[in-house]
């Protein structure tokens, strides 16, 4: 293989695109990324500190068609070791990784000189339109034709604001690869009750996610009122579970049992709730007068919907993993691969999904590396 041009500039593309530029310098490696810079959900992620990667990578954090073979990657890819390879020194914070810096500056800042040393070339602005194979691969962008010998898509979901929102499906018109319909996942869900009082109030709790009597999926967290219904890291990790006609419910006070909460609120105190909830809710408790006990201990949501693609922070759905080998390689079309979120591959929050971007990267190189598909 002479050249390989990589579509994307995210975490799999840049940190594909290095691994395989240092490893075979003579190797034409170009990267065409649609927006003006690359690595832009990256510089987002961590609320600007970049969480990399959870201490507890169990498969139950991903959902896929292959959870079998997601595993395989996640557990090859060490990120501490594999970041400090390339100068980067990481640290756990809890359960989650970060740069020893604390900044994604200093992710994108390393990935990008360490890609610009070997060689790697950039092009920006290249939204490409359609992808055909013809012994070899044609890439058409708005602006310009590019031939490959090898292609790795790597361009990610349309979830958030920082992307370039389209049906990635149409990417692979003229392909034939199985494919699941996109859909929002971790993001926020509207309610049909709405407390605009309490917008900007949050309150750690158990959150359960019920459909009928059936417990889906119960998360430990916090929750986030707004003037459409609920947000909060807590309720995005639940939105993963959402089905039409579920009902959430909130124990907000989750260290107090009913009878300590009544007896508590048996003290001849003037807004005794003060003392235990943001006075917001105090306050909307006294002027509705609501049972305190069950609405603190039992609150309860009539989930209409989750936010939309634009506001989630990934996608379900994508290329389906039966469309390739465990290199990521495809089975129909010789060097074609596969990485990150363009995958049908979701994880939780908490550094899952930006883990499986670089360890899917990795097991793409590892796999040209094996097949001996990249020649000096």
């Amino acid at each position: 293989m002479n050249k390989i041009i990589i579509i994307g500039a995210g975490a799999c593309g840049v940190y594909s695109a290095l691994l395989i530029k240092q490893a075979h310098p003579n190797v034409d490696v170009l990267v065409l990324e649609a927006h003006k810079t690359p690595l832009k959900k990256l510089l987002a992620t961590g609320n600007g500190r970049c969480n990399l990667s959870n201490k507890d990578l169990a498969i139950t954090h991903y959902d896929s068609d292959n959870l079998a073979l997601v595993k395989d990657i996640i557990d090859d890819f060490n990120m501490p070791k594999q970041m400090q390879k390339l100068g980067l020194y990481t640290k756990y914070m809890g359960q989650l990784l970060y740069p020893y810096s604390e900044q994604a500056k200093s992710v994108y800042r390393i990935l990008m000189d360490r890609a610009q040393e070997a060689g790697v070339v950039f092009l920006y602005e290249q939204f490409v339109k359609s992808i055909r194979y013809q012994d070899g691969y044609i890439i058409e962008t708005e602006h310009q034709r590019f031939h490959s010998d090898g292609v790795i898509v790597s361009v990610g979901s349309s979830a958030g604001k920082l992307s370039q929102v389209y049906d990635r499906r149409s990417l692979f018109t003229h392909l034939s690869f199985d494919y699941q319909d996109n859909s929002p996942s971790l993001t926020q869900m509207y309610t049909k009750e709405v407390y605009k009082t309490l917008k900007g109030v949050r309150m750690k709790g158990v959150f359960s996610l019920y459909q009928g009597k059936q417990l889906l999926k119960q998360e430990k967290g916090e929750m986030l009122f707004t003037n459409y219904g609920v947000s909060g890291i807590a309720i995005m990790q639940l939105s993963r579970y959402y089905q039409e006609g579920v009902t959430l419910v909130c124990d907000l006070l989750p260290d107090l049992s009913k009878e300590e909460l009544a007896n508590f609120l048996q003290r001849d105190l003037t807004h005794p709730l003060e003392g235990l909830v943001p006075y917001q809710l105090s306050d909307l408790l006294e002027k509705t007068h609501q049972d305190p006990i069950s609405f603190l201990k039992q609150m309860t949501f009539h989930v209409k919907g989750i936010r939309e693609s634009e506001y989630a922070q990934v996608e379900k759905g994508g290329l389906l993993l039966s469309n390739f080998n465990n290199d990521l390689e495809s089975k129909d079309y010789p060097h074609f691969y596969a990485g990150g979120e363009v995958l049908n591959v979701n994880g939780d929050c908490g550094g899952y999904n930006l883990h499986f971007a670089f360890a899917s990267g990795y097991r793409i190189f590892k796999g040209l590396e094996r097949n001996q598909n990249v020649k000096n």
